[in-house]
């Protein structure tokens, strides 16, 4: 699948090597190769399968939504199967966007990778696939993840801007994705990520910006749409967590000590207006996520910030539904990447992923 094409193009992915070991109908040609690496008993990797333990499951509901236990009301969306479901959407929408891969940073056998506000755990679950021998580790105030999950993911319960209690330079590649909403501090979070980012390791953000644009000014037809995000902004601030510039994500990268800072942007279209046939079918998942998602986005911060009444929420969702089926307005959403090497552009509602690299010597600590 070819990668949608961003403003700056991403840096080339190696061609991914041809599966080892397939069944032969006459005699194999050659003996299967040991791996000398893994000699222990698979019984150390819990025969390849670990269960996730959790006992905060003392949930909160409020408006008809499920909430998390710990630290409650940190988050203001849910963690209910609907929400959990729009997640695991949103995950295929990204992956579309980025053709098939889970991260733009340039990973050479990674051993240690941490995933922050892992959601259902899918990006980490997949991450393990590509890298076997990696272990990589996802947390999250919400203990949503599946109870059986391969031998090299585990998941854990914790609050990503308390301290981390990891080693430092210990993790070879760190990651994190849509956690606008849910971050009082970002500056400090990149800092923290920086301090436990091995020497040459990378970390890497995939961030969305809200606002609403047009490259025909049709979205300014969607009056609904401008509002429903313009609100969200303005409650999510009021709640202590604003939602960053898509410039600020690369000055906090470099400020913290990351070197070769890169950042993406890919536009991500309500519905299925584009002529593009790869940003149609983003367009027709993206449809999906908010007409059936938008609610859950937005119930808790209306109604806790905005002091909105419930039954006032479904009446402007109903308009913003419409205008989301609407291919009229041509109107998109924009993804941020950040990684490794130096780019920024300025641009209206699209999505930005920013990778930078932790240089191999670094100086005092920030």
């Amino acid at each position: 699948m070819a990668m949608a094409a961003p403003i700056e193009p991403a840096p080339t992915q190696d061609e991914k090597p041809a599966v080892e070991g397939a069944a032969v109908v006459s005699p194999p040609s050659s003996l299967l190769e040991v791996d000398s690496l893994h000699l222990q008993d698979d019984s150390d990797w819990d025969n390849g399968y670990s269960s996730v333990t959790s006992s905060i499951m003392d949930y909160e509901f409020e408006n008809g939504r499920r909430y998390h236990a710990y630290k409650a009301g940190h988050y203001p969306l849910p963690n209910d199967e609907s929400e959990l479901d729009r997640l695991d959407l949103q995950h295929h929408v990204i992956m579309l966007l980025l053709g098939g891969e889970l991260h733009l940073a340039p990973l050479l056998n990674p051993q240690r990778i941490l995933d922050v506000g892992t959601g259902t755990g899918l990006w980490a679950i997949e991450m393990a696939d590509r890298y076997p021998e990696a272990l990589v580790i996802g947390t999250d105030l919400s203990p949503t993840q599946p109870t059986w999950v391969p031998g090299n993911v585990r998941f854990e319960i914790d609050d990503a801007e308390s301290r981390w209690t990891y080693k430092e330079d210990s993790f070879d590649y760190i990651h994190m994705r849509y956690m606008i909403g849910a971050i009082s501090d970002w500056k400090a979070l990149i800092q923290q990520a920086f301090r436990h980012t091995r020497p040459g390791g990378y970390f890497e953000i995939q961030e969305l910006d809200p606002h609403v644009g047009s490259d025909d000014g049709t979205h300014l037809k969607g009056k609904t749409q401008i509002q429903w995000t313009e609100m969200l902004c303005e409650a999510s601030l009021a709640y202590g967590r604003p939602v960053p510039l898509h410039t600020d994500y690369k000055a906090w990268f470099e400020e913290a000590g990351f070197v070769d800072v890169e950042q993406y942007f890919f536009k991500i279209p309500f519905n299925t207006w584009p002529k593009k046939k790869q940003l149609k079918e983003v367009g027709k998942y993206q449809l999906i996520n908010y007409t059936e998602g938008c609610e859950g986005v937005c119930i808790g911060l209306f109604t806790r910030v905005l002091h909105w009444q419930p039954a006032e929420v479904q009446v402007l969702l109903a308009k913003l539904r419409s205008e989301f089926r609407d291919r009229s307005i041509h109107a998109y959403q924009t993804l941020y990447v950040s990684t490794h090497s130096a780019f920024v552009s300025v641009l209206i509602s699209e999505s930005a992923v920013v990778v930078g690299r932790k240089p191999e010597v670094t100086g005092p600590p920030r």
